[in-house]
């Protein structure tokens, strides 16, 4: 089995904060930010409560399951003029004398989040936005909207450092630029990495590619034009060409994948759809049998997921077309940073992290440390706990 670095506490050592009732208000709560809400319900420094729908309006997205949960506010959804939102019951609970404290998804497109917040403010609530902020410096009418939406909450809740460094750029207060991260399951992941033995990933590899030794290139997403996995065949292609060639595995479906299939088919590269999975434990052992993951495109949750399970990752390096995740990576030590749209320069980074059959031992911790130091759902608690005050 895989030798686990030392599992470290997150147990928090600051002086206890005045304990709070703070209403967490989303339009509906993904399944993958069960681990952090759960974990804000049951160890929070605060008394939490969740406001969102029982559902994904859109369809596309699974969702918690709450109906059972006490905490749990329903607050229906009315989606008009695309992609305008309402959410009902979100004025009443601005106007509630028991809560202290609103953390909304920061998105501007949701107009009941505008007149709610207000009236919390107005009502001398503390009030939060929850969101990735700034990903690029804007300008013009979109900046001023984003600078004016942000400016009515007492503060953000932010997925990385990039957002933080241009929103004190754009004059709001570093005290209040609040760095919280993102997170999956890290508990699961912990579990499965010492479950599933050094011969069932052979088998897995062999049962893909038909051989365990040659190395594994991951990638894992809905297949669309934006996330580039054409240029990850491409890069494959090239390294066949030059004799070290890899097998990828591309999982999940989506509107290019004929594209993509046709595109490999014609290259000569060895490439395994393996169609979409929601099922941990086979993802799981999918990111154990791989040498490295690439993600030619942005790069999103699913460098936590990677990274969670040991796997170093490569995605370009344009911070303005990024996604906040993208920081877990460091340059030969957790992954790699090609040239945005550069096939040669993709193909030199995967030849990078293939030499050797397998991950390195000391990668695999640095890859594990990241997660648990940073990207983890009882970090992110101990931080959201403190903007919250």
């Amino acid at each position: 089995m895989y030798h686990e670095p030392p599992h470290r506490s997150h147990a928090s050592t600051a002086v206890p904060a005045e304990r709070r009732r703070v209403a967490i208000v989303y339009p509906f709560f993904a399944h993958y930010r069960q681990p952090l809400l759960r974990e804000l319900l049951l160890n929070g420094q605060h008394d939490y409560v969740l406001a969102g729908s029982k559902y994904d309006p859109v369809g596309g997205i699974p969702t918690m399951q709450l109906a059972d949960e006490p905490r749990f506010i329903a607050t229906p959804l009315a989606q008009f003029r695309g992609r305008l939102l309402w959410q009902g019951g979100l004025i009443k609970l601005a106007l509630r004398s028991d809560i202290d404290c609103l953390i909304y998804l920061g998105n501007a497109e949701f107009l009941s989040t505008w007149a709610s917040a207000l009236i919390a403010r107005l009502r001398g609530r503390r009030v939060l936005f929850w969101t990735h902020g700034w990903l690029r410096r804007e300008r013009g009418l979109k900046a001023g909207v984003r600078n004016a939406f942000y400016g009515i909450a007492h503060g953000l809740l932010l997925y990385g450092e990039h957002a933080r460094c241009i929103g004190i750029e754009r004059g709001f207060d570093p005290d209040e630029l609040h760095v919280v991260y993102n997170s999956l399951d890290v508990q699961q992941q912990r579990q499965l990495r010492a479950r599933i033995t050094e011969d069932e990933v052979r088998a897995t590899r062999h049962e893909l590619f038909g051989a365990a030794q040659t190395p594994i290139v991951i990638a894992v997403g809905r297949l669309t034009w934006s996330k580039r996995f054409d240029l990850l065949i491409d890069a494959a292609a090239t390294l066949t060409r030059s004799g070290h060639p890899v097998n990828v595995l591309i999982v999940g479906t989506g509107p290019a994948e004929q594209s993509l299939r046709a595109q490999a088919a014609g290259a000569g590269v060895k490439v395994v759809f393996f169609g979409p999975c929601y099922d941990e434990p086979t993802l799981a052992r999918l990111f154990l049998s791989a040498n490295v993951t690439v993600s030619p495109g942005n790069v999103g949750l699913t460098c936590m997921h990677s990274l969670g399970y040991g796997v170093p990752v490569i995605t370009h390096d344009n911070a303005a077309e990024q996604g906040p995740e993208w920081e877990a990576i460091t340059p030969g030590v957790t992954g790699a940073l090609f040239s945005q749209n550069g096939v040669a320069a993709l193909a030199e980074a995967i030849r990078q992290w293939t030499q050797d059959a397998s991950i390195a031992a000391a990668t695999r911790r640095e890859c594990i440390r990241i997660i648990d130091e940073r990207y983890h759902p009882a970090v992110q608690r101990q931080l959201i706990d403190a903007a919250a005050h």
